[in-house]
Formats: structure tokens, C-alpha cells, sequence
């Protein structure tokens, strides 16, 4: 992990840089490898104020602590660092339990899934009224129904007004 240590109005102690140094190697089982942390050490008129912040994988883990001393204040700041780092590697573990393993998918042998049953066909009585075709054309339109019988005044002949799959309307006569 590439760390960088920068410190504003003081210096940094020996003991502060191997603590750091240390806990971010710890973590770098628990965040990924190309992890870039950022350390800030400021003095403060109540203390020294410790930031830092690791990004990596379009994630960034940022923490902040003040107290009496630089070591304190360190140690405050990367433990609650680790808190969040491990807090979302236990998301990332959980995330991949629930989701099922593409490779493990593949492996598993093919079965056939079971045909659905066929559907049984809608029986509907109903009475073929007369109407000439432009009629039942306007009543079909405004209906919700797939089908419409009619028998057509000028020659008695039984026609039926279906829609089609894609949108249009057929017209089939019973002779």
C-alpha cells in the first residue's frame, strides 16, 4: 500500500510513522491491493488533529481524530479506519454469498425445464347482433374484448372481428 504522510506546523514522531505504517499493513488484508493512503497531521491549539483517508476501486474510507498527543490521535483515527474497512469487506462477503457463482451455474448439469401445461381455451357465449361492418368496427375499437361476433344485415352471414398479436384487426366469416 503507497502511504503518504504529510504534516502541517510540526513534525512527525518516529513512533507515530511505524504505528501508522504498521496498522495500514494490517489492513491491507482487508482492502485491496492498489490502495493509496493519504495521512494529514496538523497542530491544533487543543491538540494535534490526525486525517487520513485510503481510496481505492472507486471507494474512499476517511477517518479523523484530535487529541493531547500525535500518537493518540493516530491510533483513534485508525481504528475507526478499520471499523469502516472491515465493515465493508463483511458487505462485499455477504453480497457474493447471496449472488449465485456464474462458473458454478455452468458446471451444474442441464436439465430440461418442464413444459407449463397448456392453456385451456376461454369459452364465452355470446350473441352475434346485427351490425353492419363499419358499426362493429367503431364498437370493437372502443371495447376491451379480443373478439366481437356480429351477424351482418344485408345477407345474414356471421362474421367475427378478432385483434392480432401486433395491434391490428381481422375479420373471418362463418358461411
Amino acid at each position: 500500500m503507497n502511504v503518504e504522510i504529510t504534516a502541517r506546523r510540526l513534525s512527525v514522531e518516529p513512533k507515530v510513522k511505524d504505528t501508522v505504517e504498521k496498522r495500514l499493513a494490517k489492513l491491507a488484508k482487508v482492502l485491496p491491493p492498489e490502495a493509496q493512503a493519504k495521512v494529514m497531521l496538523k497542530a491544533e491549539k487543543r491538540g494535534f488533529s490526525f486525517e487520513i483517508a485510503v481510496t481505492a476501486r472507486q471507494r474512499t474510507w476517511a477517518a479523523e481524530a484530535t487529541a493531547a498527543d500525535q500518537l493518540t490521535a493516530a491510533q483513534n483515527a485508525l481504528d475507526r479506519l478499520a471499523g469502516q474497512a472491515k465493515k465493508t469487506k463483511a458487505m462485499v462477503k455477504e453480497v457474493k454469498k447471496h449472488t449465485p457463482a456464474s462458473v458454478r451455474a455452468a458446471e451444474a448439469p442441464t436439465q430440461a425445464a418442464p413444459r407449463p401445461a397448456p392453456r385451456t381455451p376461454r369459452s364465452e357465449t355470446v350473441e352475434a347482433r346485427p351490425m353492419f361492418d363499419e358499426d362493429a368496427l367503431h364498437a370493437f375499437s372502443h371495447a376491451k374484448r379480443e373478439v366481437l361476433p356480429y351477424r351482418d344485415p344485408s345477407d345474414d352471414a356471421i362474421k367475427v372481428l378478432y385483434r392480432r398479436k401486433d395491434g391490428s384487426v381481422g375479420t373471418l366469416t362463418v358461411v
